[in-house]
């Protein structure tokens, strides 16, 4: 019995000064530097933004105070509230949290301990939502790609861009302005379009009663038109990315197909999406060169996010299996530090961007990545937790080893 023991107290040792983080992927981001948005000069930035606020709201105030007439004084006053309402607003949680560190003081005792966890536990969940709340514009960031002319042309990897800061301490009017500019500009495409669509309208009207030499004349300048209004849209379409999410390329396909003038090849791409945080997503994307291709699944991925609930931020509650035509999948939970068993690469890049650590899975049928997605999808979705336990039958949900 006694070498038994010493060889599990080895192993538990070994276990216990292992990292947390030793069954995590490694990031998979473009560049190999932390978030931009917890570096030292973004939040010396946001420290500055916020001196900057405050001190338009102080001179708001002070104006305020030294209105002569009632008219003045309810200009300044509709300023002040539509300043507040848009750069100074408080969200309800931290109203919570505030009135629970006002509770702090006073309290002792178990009573002490019950509210350092709540804040603890509050102060983290409202971390992990600013950093990735989809109605917050600091969160996003515009993807850069070249504008392409042709398929032969080089396209660089999508590049990131910092979004650029709002100016603090400008006058509402000013603000106003800039909408009017912007509202002008967007009146001025719409009317270089509507010109557009004319013509191309009337050319097709003439091509239906043209034939031979100046037919083919038409139809080429029909497709110029077209081009002219392609290039227009694209231009001021501004595709967006989730800060905070990993990218990688599941799978890239191509498809050849044989005419009269030759060879015809098309792209097709598979990309998967995620926080490590419980939110994933996944895209298809077809294309004439596999960069393009590779392009504008990436601006679909973050179209397609589903939440996906972790038990104990490692693993699945229970055992589950789906099914997507030809493609069976099935799932098990695994204990702590057991690692990600998974059934081929696609199952464990997509399992991994979704925060699941401790996963075992096997499919069997066709291994297609498309059809193994969208059966890991399927299945990740139907998972209960004991809280959808819990609101089904009513009744409280407890562990198996505390009965």
């Amino acid at each position: 019995m006694a070498p038994l023991i010493e060889k599990l107290e080895r192993r538990n040792a070994k276990e216990a000064n292992l990292p947390d983080e030793s069954f995590l992927e490694p990031s998979d981001s473009e560049s190999d530097e932390d978030d931009e948005r917890f570096s030292s000069d973004s939040i010396r930035r946001r420290v500055d933004e916020f001196d900057r606020k405050c001190k338009r709201q102080s001179e708001l105030l002070r104006s305020f105070a030294e209105a002569e007439t009632l008219d003045d004084a309810h200009k300044i006053m509709t300023k002040i509230d539509k300043f507040e309402q848009r750069h100074l607003s408080l969200p309800l949680e931290y109203r919570v949290i505030g009135d629970m560190m006002n509770r702090l003081k006073d309290s002792t005792g178990k009573e002490r301990f019950i509210l350092l966890q709540k804040l603890n536990r509050a102060v983290r969940l409202m971390e992990c939502k600013e950093a990735y709340d989809p109605s917050n514009p600091a969160n996003f960031g515009l993807i850069q790609h070249q504008q392409v002319d042709s398929p032969d042309d080089v396209i660089d990897n999508a590049g990131f861009d910092k979004e650029k800061q709002m100016i603090q301490g400008e006058s509402l009017d000013d603000e106003d302005e800039e909408f009017n500019e912007d509202k002008e500009k967007d009146d001025m495409l719409i009317e270089k379009l509507n010109a557009i669509e004319k013509k191309i309208e009337e050319k097709l009207a003439d091509l239906d009663h043209t034939f031979g030499k100046k037919g083919r004349v038409l139809e080429e300048e029909i497709k110029d038109l077209v081009e002219e209004r392609n290039s227009l849209t694209d231009k001021k379409r501004r595709p967006m990315y989730r800060k905070g999410f990993d990218v990688k390329v599941i799978d890239v396909n191509r498809t050849c197909k044989v005419t009269k003038g030759g060879q015809i090849a098309k792209y097709t791409a598979l990309l998967a999406t995620g926080n490590y945080h419980g939110v994933v997503g996944f895209a298809k994307a077809k294309g004439p060169t596999a960069k393009i291709a590779i392009q504008r699944a990436y601006e679909k991925c973050f179209q397609n996010l589903h939440y996906m609930e972790r038990y104990e931020e490692h693993t699945i509650a229970h055992a589950i299996q789906a099914k997507y035509e030809k493609t069976k999948i099935y799932l098990w939970p695994g204990q702590m530090r057991s690692g990600m068993c998974a059934a081929g690469r696609t199952v464990e890049t997509v399992m991994y961007l979704a925060g699941f650590s401790n996963v075992k899975s096997k499919i069997i049928g066709s291994r297609s990545p498309l059809n193994v997605i969208k059966a890991l999808f399927i299945a990740l979705n139907a998972i209960e937790t004991p809280k959808d336990v819990e609101q089904k039958f009513g009744r409280t949900v407890v562990e198996s080893y505390l009965l």
